[in-house]
Formats: C-alpha cells, structure tokens, sequence
C-alpha cells in the first residue's frame, strides 16, 4: 500500500497538470525525457523502519499466528456462527434477515 503525503499529492496533481497542458505531440519527448531525469537521480530504496512501530507490528502478528494454531474444531465455529445468526437475526426491526 502506498502512503502518499498531502505534499506529494499535491505535486503530483501539479505534475499531472503540467502534462495535461503540454500538447500530446511532445508527451513522447516529455516521458523521454522525465526517464532521462529519473536515471540521474539517486534512488533511495531503504525505508525508513521505526523500530517500536515493526516490534508492535510482530506483537500482532504472533497474536494473530496463535489464534491460528489453536486447536479448536471447525464444528464449534460454524454452531457459534449458526447461533450468531439466529441471535441477530430474531430481534430485527425489519422482516428482511440480517444473513439469509
């Protein structure tokens, strides 16, 4: 998932702007020309990792894994989801089921 900042999108609605008015016989040389620019250019491909954000995030993910590896049979999950249903189903406002 890409996470652009209100700067970036900002410059990108510029930069899409200025090629909306450049005329579309010279987008060719203008892409050409943009790659020649990016070429030039040092990409930074490293993220930056905030090291309490990545410890958070494997907290939540081995909770996650655990609730996975537990041994609990596929039976008892469809009767809870069965009496979910029925439960939320029964006192509706409406005639029309929550879950048909």
């Amino acid at each position: 998932m890409v996470n652009f900042s209100k700067r970036s999108i900002t410059s990108l609605e510029l930069l899409i702007s200025e090629i909306e008015a450049t005329p579309r016989e010279y987008w060719t040389e203008l892409l050409e020309t943009l790659r020649q620019f990016r070429q030039t250019i040092p990409l930074t491909n490293s993220p930056v990792i905030n090291a309490e954000q990545a410890q958070k995030n494997q907290a939540a993910i081995d909770l996650l894994d655990s609730w996975l590896s537990e041994d609990e049979d596929a039976s008892e999950h469809q009767q809870t989801w069965d009496y979910l249903k029925k439960v939320m189903d029964e006192d509706r406002l409406s005639d029309r089921p929550l879950f048909p």
